[in-house]
Parts: structure tokens; C-alpha cells; sequence
């Protein structure tokens, strides 16, 4: 649907039923009136502010489908002059308990952030997150493009005397695929056979149904390759890859000393070398933890485009390492889908690039009844220092929150960290001084500071302290180094033309001079304030003697000719280095936007950063040989 066909939709049922209430005022009153009315709304704000994506919007217009305003409309408008009161109070009725749902799924979508990019939903155990995760599924997303990959699993590998057909499997798979299986259920442990074979039966078939699809898929490729060269068409040999060859490559990347094959025969083998022999052994022989990683790279890649990705305890059973660059290159893989991950595991929520929510509690019941918050940082320092004491890695302390973007570019750089982010510079200095100087702990800490306007004396004293900062003066100016933005345009096969970003960048800068250089020396005085100590006199004299002696470093003018001078040389020469080692200005990254015509450039410079060797090496070139 149109935004603005269902804007006008929305509007109009908003209008209508404010001013249907008003004149009935007498004959038909609601307690719930007023959230009916605030639900449409929420509605009509969240479509204005653009709040909700446009994949959803078929979705709303649904819900408003479910409400059923226009049948009231329709008769108030045939009726005007009878004034029905039985027939509008028989409507209104409806509408009213028709919206208590609406109201549960609308906003549901709404704490999840509209599925406008991946969640994270932290819950204990006990707190109903396999109930809520499959009520996600069946709420926003009743059709095949949404799956939810279960925490219960009886992954059992299936061998063949045959492979059946593509078309078999793959309507086998779509059929499941639509299922929640629900494993709510007992039986008599007092009668032997008294088990619940049907849903042992769903859970065990699930390996089965999947390879099956994988290769029918694979075959009928290949099928279609042979015919194709058969005919004499010029062949793309990457247009014939299939889903399992994919499979088959994630799950040799993650799994070390083992390579998992595809035979001429259609069989799934695992060759590894021992004592310079290479041996096999058939697929159906892997640990539960590579069973695991095989199922669900497969369901992830047999996804429709633009799925609703819902995984139930995404931990598995494997090591952190492993387990975050599966999930890092399944997002990668398919990020045209969407990811909602519901986990107790705080360590794995930390390593998603995701929203993140707290499910305090979910029932299901005739109506769902859940809490779902935001989570924010609530950490205090015998909490941080708990969670860090105990770590064999460094510790790096930087600027920022959890989750934060200082945060986030530092695990990219420095995964031998153990990554602690604090509230802000002062912090980072304090916590750095505190944590070497405990005893008995398993590593030593650094700290990772912003250049801000500090002078090179001031940073070379923080370095003897491992403290340390980088060749820009904050950590947003990391995005706007040279090389970095040349290496960004290429992945994002981007036209560009540095020397005019440089340029536009530096005129910013000159425009901006007079105010740098207030900060700059503004900096300056409040340094001098917090490092200076005025020292005790015995007489009135000694006292006005010492503090004169203070106030005479304090030199403004100077200083603001000397940073004047050097910031203006800096345009003169058109030094762009040495401009972004200088310059505080967090809206740099808008030049960056206009220039390749895309929003949120930190963000995708981010995810770019993620999975890119090249730029990683790019940025950390920028930090000291001592980090």
C-alpha cells in the first residue's frame, strides 16, 4: 500500500471516530475510549515521522482491516439522519474489542523498534521467551516469510538411497516452514508407549526436511548448468551456486581441521587429515555443535528475501569465537533479512549490532500479556570492576556506553581486548590509574581517550600512565581518514571525488575557525585549573603572591593568535591530515552523506568496518605501536 493512500486511511478513521463520540456522547460511552483513540493516533504519528518501514505498511493496513472503522463509517453515513443507536452501538462494540488486539500486535511492533533493524531480546529463563518468540511469528509475520529456528532441536543427519526431487522437498520445506511446533506437552511415564509420537516425529524430521531441500536444490542446479551448456548458452558459473554449496563454505570457515564435501553422489562426507592420511566419515557423525551450525546456516540461506529471522537461544553449543562470527556472517550473508535473537546470554546480546529489549515477562493467554523494555547502561564501578577483574585479556577502557560507537569500533580493532566502555574521558583516565594499580589481577588495563584540544606534552605525560589517544581528534573524525573513505567508495562501489570531500570538509573547517579556536583555548584555561596548585602562604602577601603567579599563566590572547595562526596555515595549505587531527565537529559525516548520496554513513562505515580487513588495518594505523 502507498504511504500516503494509508496516511489518508489512517487520518480519516481518526477523524471520524473523534467526532462519532462526541455527538454520541450520551448514547455510547467506552472506558476504553480514550486508548482507542490514542492507539490510531500512535498510528498516524509513527507513518508521519516515518517511523514505521515501508514493508510494514500492508501490515497496518491490516490492522486497520481488523478494527473494522469503515462498516461503522459506512452505516453512520447511510444512517445520518435515522440515528441508529442499536446498529452503531452493535459496530462500535466490535471495534472496541476488536482493537484490544490490535492494540497488543501494533504495539508489540512498535517495542521491537517496527523491525527496522536486528533485536536483541534478553530474558532469564522462565520468562517465556520460545512463547513470545513464536508469537512474534505468528503475529507479524503469518506467512512464509518469517521463520522461527527453535531452542528444541532433534537434529538427526539422514542418509539417502535416493534424493528426492526438488519440487517434493522444496514443498516439504515451504509446509514446515509455516509450523510452530509446540512442545508444551506430556504423557503417562506410567504407560510404556504412551509417547507423543507426532511431535518426536516434527522434531526429528526437521534435519531431514532441510537437507532434502538443500539437495534437491543443489541438483537441480547443476541440472540446469548441464542443459544450459548443452544448448550452446553462454554460461555464468555463479548464477548455477547453490544454497548447500554456501552451506558448505560458512561451515568449512568456522570449523577448523575439518572439511565438510559433497560427493558426485549426493552423499554429505567430512574429510580431515590424520597423520599426513587423509580419512572421511559421512556427515551424519558430526558433534552436536557442527549439526547445529549445519542447520541453521541452512534454514538461515533458504529464507525468502527480506525475512523475519527469529532464533530462540542463539548461543548453541559453541565457543564465544565461533558462535559471534557465525551470527556476524549469517547478518552479512542475508541482510536483507531481519534478525530478532531472544537470549539470557548477556555476552552474546553485547556482540550484536542490534536494538536491545529486556523481556521481563510473557504469558500468552486470550490476550498476550508481556513486558518488553528498553535496556540502558545502569552499570556502577563495583559491577564494571567485577565483570573485568576476572578477564585474562587487556582491558581497554574507552568513552562511551555499551553498545556505544566507541565501543563498537573498538572490538573491530582490537579483539584481544576485552572492550570496557565508561562514561566519559575523566573516567577512562580514573579507571585506567585505579585498575593498574590493583594487585593480583591477570592483565594490565589502557585507556583510549579522544585527541580532543589536547597538546602533544599533555598526551606523551597520559602515555606514561597507558593512556592513549589517535591521530584525529575524535573518534568520528576515524571515518573521515583518507584512505578509509577511498576503501569505503570502493566496497559501496561508490563514484567519488576525494579531492572535492577534502575540500568541502576544510571549508567547513574555515568557517568554524573562530569557534575551534575558543575552544581550544577554553580547554587550555580549565586544564591549567585542574592541574595547578596553588601553594599555601603564611602572610596575605605570600597568598596574593602565589595566586598572581597562577593567574600569569593564563595567557588568552596569545593563545588565541597562536591557535589562529595555526589553524589558518593549516587551510592555507589545504593539510586535510592534519585538519581531522584538529577539528571537533561531529557533523562532519553529513559532507560524507552528500557526496555519495546515502544516509547514516557512521553506521554503514561501521558494518563496512566489520567485515573488512582493509579498513581495520586502515584505522588502526591511526593508534599508537604501543596498543
Amino acid at each position: 500500500m502507498e504511504k500516503q493512500m494509508l496516511l489518508s486511511r489512517v487520518d480519516s478513521s481518526l477523524s471520524f471516530l473523534t467526532s462519532f463520540f462526541r455527538e454520541y456522547r450520551e448514547e455510547i460511552t467506552y472506558k476504553n475510549e480514550g486508548e482507542l483513540i490514542n492507539l490510531i493516533n500512535d498510528i498516524l504519528q509513527a507513518l508521519t515521522t516515518e517511523l514505521i518501514p515501508e514493508s510494514l505498511y500492508d501490515r497496518v493496513s491490516k490492522l486497520l482491516d481488523t478494527l473494522n472503522i469503515e462498516d461503522l463509517i459506512k452505516q453512520a453515513t447511510a444512517h445520518s439522519n435515522l440515528h441508529n443507536f442499536e446498529l452503531f452501538k452493535k459496530l462500535c462494540d466490535k471495534i472496541m474489542l476488536n482493537s484490544l488486539f490490535v492494540g497488543k500486535t501494533y504495539y508489540l511492533l512498535k517495542a521491537i523498534g517496527f523491525t527496522n533493524s536486528n533485536v536483541v531480546i534478553i530474558g532469564a529463563n522462565g520468562s517465556g521467551k520460545t512463547t513470545f518468540a513464536n508469537s512474534i511469528r505468528d503475529k507479524i509475520e503469518s506467512t512464509d516469510n518469517g521463520i522461527v529456528i527453535p531452542a528444541q532441536k532433534i537434529l538427526i543427519f539422514p542418509t539417502y538411497e535416493f534424493i528426492p526431487t526438488f519440487k517434493s522437498a522444496q514443498s516439504a520445506y515451504q509446509s514446515r516452514q509455516k509450523e510452530i511446533l509446540d512442545d508444551k506437552q506430556t504423557f503417562n511415564a506410567s504407560k510404556s508407549d504412551d509417547i507423543p509420537y507426532d511431535l518426536t516425529k516434527k522434531y526429528g524430521s526437521e534435519m531431514r526436511i532441510l537437507v532434502s531441500a538443500l539437495l534437491g536444490e543443489r541438483i537441480a542446479r547443476r541440472d540446469e548448468y548441464c542443459s544450459s551448456i548443452q544448448n550452446g548458452d553462454i554460461v555464468e558459473v555463479e548464477r548455477f551456486r547453490s544454497n548447500l554449496d554456501d552451506v558448505i563454505d560458512i561451515w568449512n570457515n568456522l570449523i577448523e581441521h575439518r572439511e565438510l564435501f559433497c560427493d558426485n553422489s549426493g552423499n554429505l562426507k567430512i574429510k580431515y587429515l590424520h597423520e599426513s592420511k587423509v580419512k572421511e566419515y559421512p556427515a551424519y557423525m558430526m558433534s552436536d555443535g557442527e549439526r547445529e551450525i549445519f542447520y541453521v546456516v541452512g534454514r538461515v540461506l533458504l529464507s525468502k528475501p527480506s525475512s523475519l529471522i527469529i532464533v530462540d537461544e542463539p548461543e548453541l553449543h559453541l565457543h564465544k569465537a565461533i558462535l559471534n562470527k557465525l551470527w556476524d556472517t549469517l547478518e552479512f550473508k542475508r541482510n536483507d533479512c531481519m534478525f530478532i535473537y531472544l537470549t539470557h546470554d548477556i555476552e552474546f546480546a553485547s556482540t550484536r549490532n542490534a536494538q536491545k529489549r529486556w523481556l521481563k515477562s510473557y504469558t500468552s493467554d486470550i490476550l498476550d500479556d508481556w513486558e518488553l523494555e528498553p535496556i540502558s547502561d545502569n552499570d556502577i564501578p563495583e559491577t564494571l570492576l567485577m565483570k573485568i577483574l576476572g578477564s585474562r585479556k587487556k582491558i581497554l577502557f574507552c568513552e562511551g556506553i555499551h553498545n556505544s560507537k566507541d565501543s563498537q569500533i573498538f572490538e573491530r580493532l582490537f579483539p584481544n581486548y576485552t572492550i570496557t566502555p565508561v562514561a566519559s574521558c575523566k573516567d577512562v583516565i580514573n579507571y585506567t590509574r585505579a585498575f593498574n594499580k590493583i594487585h593480583n589481577k591477570y592483565s594490565e588495563a589502557i585507556g583510549i581517550i579522544d585527541r580532543d584540544f589536547r597538546t602533544a606534552e599533555q598526551l606523551d605525560k597520559l602515555k606514561t600512565e597507558n593512556i592513549f589517544s589517535y591521530d584525529v581528534a575524535e573518534i568520528e573524525n576515524l571515518f573521515l581518514i583518507e584512505e578509509f573513505i577511498k576503501a569505503f567508495a570502493d566496497y559501496k562501489n561508490e563514484p567519488y571525488d576525494i579531492d572535492d570531500i577534502k575540500n568541502k570538509i576544510l571549508n567547513v573547517f574555515e568557517n568554524n575557525i573562530e569557534q575551534q579556536v575558543a575552544f581550544y583555548v577554553t580547554h587550555k584555561i580549565n586544564h591549567i585549573f585542574n592541574e595547578s596548585h596553588i601553594k599555601k602562604g603564611k602572610t596575605e602577601n605570600e597568598v596574593s603572591t602565589q595566586f598572581n603567579n597562577f593567574i600569569s599563566q593564563i595567557r588568552i590572547a596569545e593563545w588565541h593568535i597562536e591557535r589562529t595562526h595555526e589553524l589558518k596555515e593549516i587551510i592555507d595549505i589545504k593539510d586535510y591530515a592534519r585538519a581531522i587531527k584538529l577539528y571537533n565537529n561531529k557533523g562532519l559525516h553529513s559532507v560524507i552523506e552528500k557526496a555519495f548520496g546515502i544516509s547514516s554513513y557512521s553506521q554503514k562505515a561501521l558494518d563496512f568496518l566489520r567485515h573488512s580487513d582493509n579498513a581495520r588495518s586502515i584505522l588502526r594505523n591511526a593508534f599508537p605501536l604501543e596498543i
